[in-house]
């Protein structure tokens, strides 16, 4: 508490002195008022207030360290009642040198020491009252913040781990569809190895940055289609729509690439002639606006796999912003389209 004191403006340390003299010129007008000498007065009241601000500063120090339980309650009682008391009588044994020429005044500040220790008394309860309670606020606080630290920790570890699922899930979709070129088309297997480690390489360059411009990411994401084209061939074509507003916006990094390799994989499946892919990229309000789709035969029924790639950007969505609605799946008779909405920070 005492530590937050002294971090108070010039303001806020003026008003607590001025809260000091007013107690000081209220205490000496009363010790006057009854008849007493002015400085005798003046003198008492300084070695109380200091003895008083002493005992404070003691129970700072107890009450920093140590927050009584529900069974030691009675130390928020017992303590104070013992400084006051010993506040008191110090006081009155300084006041004893200071003032051995008054013998009339120590005779009447002697009727007065029960008065004196009744004042301190509830002066130093309240202040270990308010000691109890700020430390108290004070531990929940900081368990929040641990609390919020874990959390965030925890959130991190698992965006992280996502993150390197997703690299391996289209390296080993990639390494599979080589392997079965390597015979077949050995030229086509070579060409596909050169931009796997183009793409790989731009991935790893930027895999400290969290966020990235639309427009490295459009980069990143036609190295990745044209790995695949070598796979497909002619049978796969891709529509890229991106307007001038979205180039400058931002969206996690490996975000759209997964949806894509869903979007090819589902599109392909059970059909034999051209597919076409649709990717745009627009401005919408305060949300950079996302929509992939690709043709859908629901007569030949839905490809093997787990769906991973929807699971993890959803997930990653979820832990960045907190939110469920950022990603929306459209089923329509002839076309899958996936929809996700960004929030530009």
């Amino acid at each position: 508490m005492l530590q937050r004191l002294a971090s108070f403006s010039k303001l806020n340390w003026l008003i607590i002195l001025a809260v000091i003299l007013i107690w000081i010129t209220a205490l000496t007008f009363l010790l006057s008022f009854y008849g007493q000498p002015l400085n005798a007065s003046i003198i008492e009241t300084l070695c109380l207030t200091a003895m008083l601000l002493f005992g404070i500063l003691i129970l700072e120090n107890v009450f920093k360290y140590f927050s009584p339980k529900n069974h030691q309650r009675w130390l928020i009682i017992g303590i104070p009642l013992i400084t006051s008391v010993g506040i008191v009588f110090f006081s009155r044994f300084l006041i004893g040198i200071l003032l051995q020429n008054h013998q009339e005044y120590l005779l009447f500040s002697e009727k007065l020491l029960p008065l004196k220790v009744f004042i301190v008394f509830i002066i130093l309860v309240a202040w270990a009252s308010i000691l109890v309670i700020y430390g108290q606020i004070e531990d929940q606080i900081e368990a929040k913040e641990r609390l919020d630290k874990i959390q965030e920790m925890a959130k991190e570890a698992e965006l992280y781990h996502l993150k390197q699922q997703l690299q391996p899930h289209f390296l080993f979709n990639s390494l599979n569809s080589m392997s079965a070129l390597i015979k077949s088309n050995p030229e086509k297997a070579r060409e596909m190895i050169f931009q796997l480690a183009d793409f790989l390489r731009g991935t790893i360059n930027k895999g400290n940055n969290k966020w990235i411009m639309v427009s490295e990411e459009k980069e990143y994401l036609e190295l990745f289609l044209a790995i695949e084209k070598v796979r497909f061939g002619h049978r796969l074509t891709t529509d890229f729509q991106l307007s001038e507003e979205a180039e400058g916006l931002k969206l996690p990094q490996l975000l759209i690439q997964p949806i894509l390799e869903n979007a090819i994989k589902h599109g392909l499946y059970g059909v034999t002639g051209e597919v076409a892919i649709k990717v745009s990229f627009e401005k919408k309000g305060e949300y950079l606006a996302v929509s992939i789709s690709n043709p859908f035969n629901q007569e030949a029924g839905k490809s093997k796999g787990s769906g991973f790639g929807l699971e993890a950007v959803n997930r990653r969505l979820f832990l960045i912003f907190g939110r469920n609605d950022l990603l929306k799946v459209q089923e329509g008779r002839s076309t899958f389209t996936v929809d996700i909405k960004i929030p530009q920070i």
